[in-house]
């Protein structure tokens, strides 16, 4: 691969790669890191003929075997947030949206296990088709459907959950009475 091809591949796809890892590890300086690796190895690794779709498939296949590297690394492993004070790694922030909704489904998302994250970011949010999908992670297509159906209804059901309580909340009056049951 050269200079060029190389210098259109970061152009084009960087930000899917970017998108992959801050979905799959909720830190942007991990993903930011993961996204280097990538492309490091984009670089130096990459297998001939690597065109359009390919190339595109590739990536995201290297980028979350990149992710599940780094929660089985060691580091991840020995240290958990709380023992890294603030003042150190600085504070922790989510993005930011105009939309609470989007909020509540960004955490639903987060609280997805990974195989199920994968799939659903890749099918809602990179508008890949099941079989793609397929193809990219080496599962059958069977596989991703059923991972899209569990990850649909986990997130119905959180989703729902946490509208419920909030309007119960704003159901209450303000004197401090039950909510109406009606």
């Amino acid at each position: 691969m050269d200079n060029r091809q190389y210098r259109e591949a970061v152009d084009q796809l960087g930000d899917t790669v970017f998108r992959i890892a801050l979905a799959q590890t909720h830190s942007h300086a991990d993903a930011e890191d993961i996204t280097q690796t990538v492309f490091m190895k984009l670089y130096a690794k990459a297998p001939e003929n690597l065109q359009g779709s390919q190339l595109k498939y590739w990536l995201i296949r290297v980028t979350v075997n990149e992710c599940r590297s780094l929660w089985r690394s060691g580091w991840r492993r020995r240290v958990e947030l709380r023992d890294v004070r603030e003042s150190e790694a600085g504070a922790f922030t989510e993005p930011a949206f105009q939309d609470p909704q989007h909020e509540e489904l960004y955490r639903a998302l987060g609280q997805l296990s990974e195989k199920c994250r994968v799939v659903v970011h890749l099918f809602y949010f990179e508008e890949m088709s099941t079989a793609e999908i397929a193809a990219v992670l080496g599962v059958r297509e069977p596989t991703v459907r059923t991972r899209l159906a569990r990850a649909r209804k986990l997130l119905k059901q959180q989703l729902k959950e946490a509208w419920e309580d909030e309007q119960s909340q704003s159901i209450q009056g303000n004197d401090g009475r039950r909510p109406c049951s009606c």
